[in-house]
């Protein structure tokens, strides 16, 4: 009887203990995976944060790629990096020889609004036709460029502030009559420039203070309305 006792409670309590891992073996493998879980997104949100850092480092190369290139992709001008080298030395050597020099800015009126209301596939179509405006406008001795943005600019050798005044009002009438063709749906969309111009040696003798000149003369050229020539004061 004793015996019997003893092996019915060797049974239970092998039983109970086999009870107690069963049901305790679920408890664990959840936590397992909750633990693997946590594991898994703390490693997609670190290789995430890799993948923006190498998108940051491959943008700047492009850019910087585009810079030593020295032309702007998107019109095939010169780009910016290059149109401030070229100003500098052209403006010394106006200095040296003692000839004029100006400066012209475009400035594609609303090419904002254009983006937002018909996309930048057709603001990109709009930057490009200007730009072979202004590049077809000036002489093979002058310099367009893009300079950024909604602008391109140009540098005239050799041409005073009324020869200049005279290239930007055939860029603007040339840019008024331009109607590009929205690819999605057909429509044309009208377009128009306000340009902007200063000159050596009447509104300064080095580059920062013809382009701060022009710039002025951009900003009051929109006050007055868009599609406008305005020579610096």
């Amino acid at each position: 009887m004793k015996a019997h006792l003893t092996l019915m409670w060797q049974t239970i309590h092998g039983n109970g203990s086999q009870g107690r891992y069963r049901n305790g073996e679920p408890q664990a493998s959840n936590n397992q995976l909750q633990t693997r879980n946590l594991q898994l997104e703390r490693l997609l949100k670190e290789k995430e944060r890799e993948i923006d850092r190498l998108r940051h480092q491959l943008a700047n190369s492009e850019a910087r790629l585009q810079e030593l290139v020295g032309t702007d992709v998107l019109t095939g001008l010169p780009n910016r990096h290059i149109f401030k080298e070229h100003l500098i030395h052209s403006l010394k050597r106006a200095l040296r020889l003692g000839y004029s020099l100006s400066l012209m800015i475009v400035d594609i009126d609303h090419l904002r609004d254009i983006n937002l209301k018909y996309g930048h596939e057709v603001g990109d179509l709009v930057l490009i036709e200007v730009g072979k405006i202004v590049k077809s406008s000036v002489r093979e001795i002058d310099m367009p460029a893009r300079w950024g943005g909604e602008e391109l600019v140009a540098v005239l050798h050799e041409t005073d502030a009324e020869g200049a005044a005279v290239v930007a009002e055939r860029v603007r009438r040339r840019v008024s009559m331009l109607e590009v063709e929205d690819p999605k749906t057909g429509n044309l969309v009208r377009v128009t420039a306000t340009v902007a111009v200063s000159s050596y040696p009447v509104h300064g003798n080095d580059p920062q203070e013809l382009l701060e000149a022009a710039n002025s003369a951009l900003v009051k050229a929109k006050e007055k309305g868009v599609n406008k020539v305005h020579i610096a004061p």
